[in-house]
């Protein structure tokens, strides 16, 4: 074969894998969970906290501006305030008084102190936190929730090999019956009561198909990747016991809510402003039409106190309220959250009880049908108890891949509550 032809083909081949995005493992289904605009968005929310605490600090910088303006007047304005000996008029010269007067130059504000200013900058920078906390949330939410859809995915998958494993076993002894019925030996019943079995079980083979799809494409929208087939899963390292992540947020909003009310309290501070001017102003004398121009400079110190403002008191009523909500979310979070992980922690041992009761159970229902089958095609035991020993093999299996599912959704909630970051614990 053509070298030249067989680079291509390779070419090919590895450019449609990297289009379907097949994975593997389950870290590059969690790798690929960080990469979703979903998490992208909450990212860009923490920037944008940062970038208003930011702006925030910024209003404590000086201002610095330009200006320009030109005025017209009905009479003689002067360009700025001038002394009474400044023009000797008996002279004759120019009166820096026009119609038209020009002014431009630089202009400059800096607050020198403002309480509203501070309190709101420490208020950003727990929200920013806060985001920060949010964030994990919904990454680690969103990693959970592969770890559980992968582990539905893995019981579809295993309970669907159990009933065509089952469907393969009723095909070999309704083989066996047809020889049976066709030389007289058995009635044409017993065949059908097979064969009613096997529609049955062919029709939860369909049903887990269908659910199947729905398991991959929930997949795919936490991660963009498509896959086929469930992947491996193991518990590397167990959870650090830490705050729940759920109460760290709420709490982060009863410190926001604090700085609030202490932005409302601020606001009755006196505020503190400099400001200063530079500016230049020309015109046309109106005595004798001359070009005339003056400086004119200032600077000042301005100190404004609130002394009646309605809505600041309202404003400070609003902030006690948001500080009550906060206080009881977080009192209500810590309820349920501990609720959830009792549950959870009961919970836990008795489906890992569960799961070996039923890997037992499937040895022993196995057993007995093998004892089942020989004594079926002995003709010793009935087709209908024969049949359910067939039914108890498969009831045992769906039991034990019932229970590792429910280890895994467990998993997932933990996951969830301490915010765990699921790249470090399963692999």
């Amino acid at each position: 074969m053509n070298p030249r032809f067989c680079f291509l083909v390779i070419v090919i081949l590895c450019v449609s894998l990297a289009k379907t995005g097949s994975a593997t493992t389950i870290t590059d289904l969690l790798d690929a969970v960080a990469k979703q605009p979903a998490v992208a968005v909450t990212e860009l929310e923490i920037q944008e906290s940062a970038l208003n605490k930011q702006a925030v600090t910024d209003s404590l910088y000086p201002k610095f501006s330009l200006f320009g303006r030109g005025e017209m007047y009905n009479s003689p304005t002067n360009l700025r305030p001038m002394s009474p000996t400044e023009v000797n008029i008996a002279a004759g010269e120019s009166i820096p008084f026009s119609r038209n007067i020009l002014r431009y130059g630089l202009a400059v504000q800096m607050p020198v102190y403002t309480g509203k200013i501070y309190a709101l900058r420490d208020k950003l920078d727990v929200l920013t936190q806060k985001a920060k906390v949010e964030n994990r949330i919904n990454l680690v939410t969103r990693q959970a929730g592969v770890v559980a859809i992968n582990s539905s995915f893995q019981y579809l998958t295993n309970l669907d090999k159990a009933v065509s494993a089952r469907i393969k076993s009723l095909e070999r002894t309704r083989d066996d019956l047809r020889l049976k019925v066709k030389n007289g030996r058995s009635s044409e019943a017993e065949l059908m009561k097979i064969n009613n079995l096997l529609i049955e079980l062919s029709q939860q083979e369909n049903d887990l198909q269908s659910m199947v799809l729905d398991v991959q494409q929930n997949l795919n929208k936490l991660t963009d990747v498509k896959i086929f087939l469930p992947v491996s899963m193991e518990m590397d390292t167990p959870f650090e016991n830490s705050t729940f992540i759920g109460v760290q947020k709420d709490e982060l909003q009863v410190t926001a809510a604090q700085k609030q009310m202490a932005v409302a309290k601020a606001a009755y501070y006196p505020v503190v402003s400099l400001y200063g001017t530079l500016s230049g102003n020309d015109g046309e004398a109106y005595n004798t039409g001359d070009a005339i121009h003056r400086d004119y400079h200032s600077a000042g110190l301005v100190v404004s106190f609130p002394l009646f403002d309605k809505t600041l008191k309202t404003q400070k009523s609003i902030a006690g309220v948001q500080l009550a909500k906060a206080r009881n979310q977080l009192d209500n979070t810590k309820i349920e959250v501990n609720a959830v992980f009792e549950n959870l922690q009961q919970k836990l041992p008795i489906v890992e009880r569960s799961l070996e009761l039923a890997k037992q159970s499937v040895k022993n229902n196995e057993q007995l049908l093998k004892i089942a089958k020989v004594s079926f095609d002995l003709g010793r035991t009935t087709t209908e108890d024969y049949l359910d020993y067939e039914s108890r093999v498969l009831a045992a299996q769906a039991t034990l891949h019932n229970a590792m599912n429910a280890k895994w959704q467990i998993i997932a909630q933990l996951a969830i509550l301490y915010g765990t970051d699921l790249r470090g614990i399963i692999k």
